[in-house]
């Protein structure tokens, strides 16, 4: 046990100890002085007791009390053996309880000074009864003092050790509550530290989450603002385009007057760069619709052949001077599904243009492939392929993984984008498998509907060809390509 903690115990003992003690001898003092005799030369010892232990019992209080403990308990206990001895030294006589008073002032020592304080008590008692016997019998009587005193100071050495033992375990216990309590005290003082740092935490995310929510607040109207404008600058573009681009067909047809080749030339590349220009303009009306959350669906019951023809018929104009096949692989009987025909026409397209944009040589093919309660649709090519680590990047706004064939292909990084949030608002998935130099495949995965008959009542034949496409005619509308 800590020094400070055990006098602080100790003088708080010594507060309640000195004045019981001290009123217990001075009631008890005046009281034998009223009763042994009437004469004061009879008595005055008594008195001195009383008035001893009234001022020593005092000044002891107070040295206690002004943090002086072990002089107020040095003096306490000096004081009584002092006064013990005076009452032997006038009222011993043999058989007398006196000498065991000693054994009261041995318990008090262990209690206020210190466990081996009883000893020294008890050491001292045995000289001072020894004093006190012999001043009052007149003389020195050992085999009288061995009789008379070898019996307290027995009782006396057993109240010293029992004091002593006693005095140790109280230590003991006090040093393990003191154990205790610094033990508690330092969890306290973690927790309040645990708690002060949980609250600068708390208040640095509650300024964070306003920040974030200053910053959400400030990209929502961003992002509208931006939608508006990417909405109102589509819409006056949109006219103007579609006026050039009506116009040069109309003068390419010969609307105002023969037109030569090189004017026709001309008029052509116009008219595929109009188109060009609204299928971009479209992109970004759609991407506006889509981070707006605008971009609705009108779905209907149709049959996937009539949405695939269009699509491969709308991608062959752009492959005539290429070395590249359109392969169909069709089911013998086509599966029907709900979907916006118009929408996912433009996703295929999207994929098939990817495809012929990134394929000089070789095949781009169109699977279906109904498996149960799904619908696989594949654009497959044996282009240069996408390396693993870009599977996921490529559908992400913008972004072109080579960036030094992007340079030379045009286009402007938003139709796979487009295309995923297209299957996905359909219910679908879309997923990519691909190797650098070995071509890509875009599986769109797609609910299917319950079966219903063609209109005719037929089912559509087996579709599926290797061939070249090589017809000069080309649509009006080449097909829009990201």
């Amino acid at each position: 046990m800590s020094e400070p903690y055990s006098q602080e115990l100790r003088s708080d003992t010594s507060e309640i100890v000195i004045p019981v003690i001290s009123a217990l001898t001075i009631v008890a003092g005046l009281l034998a002085g009223v009763a042994s005799s009437v004469r004061i030369q009879d008595s005055w010892h008594f008195w001195v007791i009383a008035l001893l232990a009234f001022g020593g019992g005092l000044f002891s209080w107070r040295l206690v009390k002004g943090e002086r403990a072990r002089a107020g308990a040095t003096f306490f206990v000096s004081l009584y053996l002092f006064l013990i001895t005076l009452l032997l030294t006038t009222e011993w006589q043999p058989g007398s309880p006196i000498p065991y008073f000693f054994g009261v002032l041995i318990i008090i020592s262990s209690m206020i000074y210190s466990p081996r304080a009883g000893f020294y008590t008890w050491g001292i008692s045995i000289i001072l009864s020894v004093i006190g016997v012999t001043i009052r019998v007149g003389g020195f009587d050992f085999l009288l003092l061995l009789r008379q005193l070898a019996a307290p100071t027995t009782i006396n050495f057993l109240v010293a050790l029992a004091a002593y033992l006693t005095a140790l375990e109280w230590e003991y216990a006090v040093e393990s509550i003191s154990g205790l309590h610094i033990r508690v005290q330092q969890r306290r003082d973690e927790l309040f530290a645990a708690k002060k740092e949980l609250d600068l935490i708390n208040a640095k995310q509650r300024f964070t989450n306003q920040q974030l929510d200053a910053a959400r607040q400030e990209a929502i109207k961003e992002r509208d603002l931006r939608t508006r404008f990417m909405n109102n600058v589509s819409h006056e573009l949109r006219t103007p385009l579609n006026g050039i681009v009506n116009f040069a067909h109309i003068l390419a047809q010969g609307g105002q007057g023969p037109v030569n080749d090189g004017q026709a030339d001309y008029l052509d590349r116009i008219e595929k760069s109009g188109w060009h220009l609204l299928a971009v303009l479209n992109d970004l009306l759609d991407m506006a619709q889509i981070e707006a959350g605008e971009f609705k669906l009108h779905m209907e019951l149709v049959n996937l052949h009539n949405i695939c023809e269009d699509a491969m018929r709308g991608i062959r104009g752009l492959i005539l001077n290429k070395p590249v096949e359109l392969v169909r692989d069709y089911p013998d009987e086509w599966p029907f599904v709900n979907v916006d025909k118009m929408r996912l026409k433009q996703a295929l397209i999207n994929l098939l243009g990817n495809a012929e944009k990134y394929t000089e040589a070789g095949y781009i093919a169109l699977r279906v492939k109904p498996e149960g309660e799904t619908v696989r649709i594949i654009v497959e090519d044996s282009g240069i392929g996408i390396a693993p680590e870009d599977h996921e990047k490529i559908f992400r706004e913008f972004h072109q993984v080579n960036e030094q064939d992007a340079r030379r292909r045009i286009g402007t990084g938003l139709g796979l984008p487009i295309t995923r949030h297209l299957v996905e608002k359909h219910g679908g998935a879309i997923s990519v498998s691909s190797e650098v130099g070995r071509g890509t495949a875009f599986i769109i995965t797609l609910p299917a509907a319950a079966n219903s008959p063609s209109p005719n009542g037929q089912a559509k034949p087996n579709m599926t060809a290797v061939a070249k496409e090589a017809e000069a005619n080309v649509p009006a509308q080449p097909a829009a390509v990201e």
